[in-house]
């Protein structure tokens, strides 16, 4: 039996969230990861940032769009994710099936027919011509085969933007691009292909043991549920997924019930719990939070930082546990940080909190802001 809050001090080591337990590259925190969700940009870069000794927007945003060592594509659960490239087979393999789904449910709400999609598909690849374009530049390219689409609601649009989000969510082009500022998506498009030079189709059973052993290396102690909402597949997949590692063991978490799976080589690394109080404060969809379905590990019995929509909110970790969340908002021309507390939290010192709230918000507003605890 494992005690809750060693596990907690392990996993945020495992995630290079602890002083001294931060890389030197972005790159090398995303392989660890596998797959960052990506819907918000600030919210991906700053789980980044919380991980990499001196994290280089600019820099990483050249790699990302112009670079072949990783790619923002619509992934698991249909979620838009930063991935790998070594990586991305398996990502396109699992995530195959939604996204076929996604796209053909597009174009059928719009009443384009395959034919229109393969023909206006294959001019917007020869538009493209290894060249990076917006929707309009595209749509004025393509004036002999564009048209205007009235669905029944009378929501009107082209069909050369249905099509590109349909071949989007096929993996033939890429949306993003490196704005005015950093985390500012100009919207461009560009081709997969002259980017990565893959074979993208692989075994699904394959795939998902792929991803399963290095979900288990950065995440474990982990369940089958916990795999199966991380990847968008059914438990007993995932079940079997986890079966089929080796140097894996199972074990149990106080106060968390299950059967929890972990790398033989990291039972003996989770140590003690924190000696220190530790104050973090985590933006929405950070993967500490995000990659678990089962989260009585680390968020007090009764309460939810999940979304209706499925995504985890921002929350302000103490000594591993969500004991509060977070939000930044502009109040008479000044930012501010809010902090909203669970009922019965631990002490914490004030100057942790602070120094926390202050990190947040000079990454997401380049300034200082005021903090408002709710207690």
């Amino acid at each position: 039996m494992l005690e809750k809050e060693a596990v907690n001090r392990f996993v945020m080591a495992k995630s290079h969230l602890l002083s001294g337990t931060k890389l030197d590259s972005a790159g090398a925190v995303l392989r660890d990861l596998a797959a960052l969700d990506a819907n918000n940009l600030d919210d991906a870069y700053y789980s980044m940032y919380l991980r990499v000794k001196r994290f280089d927007v600019e820099a990483f945003e050249k790699g990302l769009y112009r670079g072949n060592s990783m790619a923002r594509v619509k992934g698991l659960k249909n979620y838009m994710q930063i991935v790998p490239q070594e990586c991305l087979p398996a990502v396109f393999t699992l995530s195959k099936k939604d996204r076929e789904a996604a796209a053909r449910n597009l174009l059928s709400t719009w009443g384009i027919p395959d034919d229109e999609y393969r023909k206006v598909g294959s001019k917007l690849l020869e538009e493209l011509d290894a060249k990076e374009k917006t929707l309009v530049q595209l749509k004025k390219g393509l004036t002999t085969v564009s048209r205007e689409i009235v669905k029944k609601r009378k929501e009107k649009a082209m069909n050369v933007s249905v099509i590109a989000q349909a071949m989007q969510d096929r993996w033939i082009l890429l949306r993003g691009g490196i704005g005015i500022r950093p985390g500012e998506n100009p919207g461009r498009f560009s081709a997969f292909k002259n980017r990565f030079n893959l074979k993208l189709d692989m075994d699904v059973n394959e795939a998902l043991s792929l991803l399963a052993k290095r979900y288990v290396k950065t995440c474990g102690p982990v369940g089958a549920e916990d795999l199966a909402w991380w990847a968008g597949v059914t438990v007993n997949e995932a079940s079997r997924a986890l079966g089929s590692l080796d140097n894996v063991e199972t074990v149990e978490i106080e106060g968390a019930g299950g059967r929890y799976f972990i790398d033989k080589r990291d039972i003996g690394l989770i140590g003690e719990a924190f000696k220190e109080p530790s104050v973090l404060f985590l933006p929405r969809d950070d993967p500490y939070v995000k990659a678990y379905y089962n989260d009585a590990r680390f968020v007090p019995g009764g309460r939810d930082i999940m979304t209706k929509f499925g995504e985890s909110k921002s929350v302000v970790l103490v000594n591993g546990t969500a004991w509060g969340t977070w939000s930044l908002e502009i109040d008479h021309m000044s930012d501010v940080c809010r902090i909203e507390w669970f009922g019965g939290h631990p002490e914490v010192p004030e100057e942790l909190a602070e120094a926390a709230a202050q990190d947040a918000g000079r990454f997401y507003t380049g300034g200082t802001v005021e903090v408002r605890p709710n207690t």
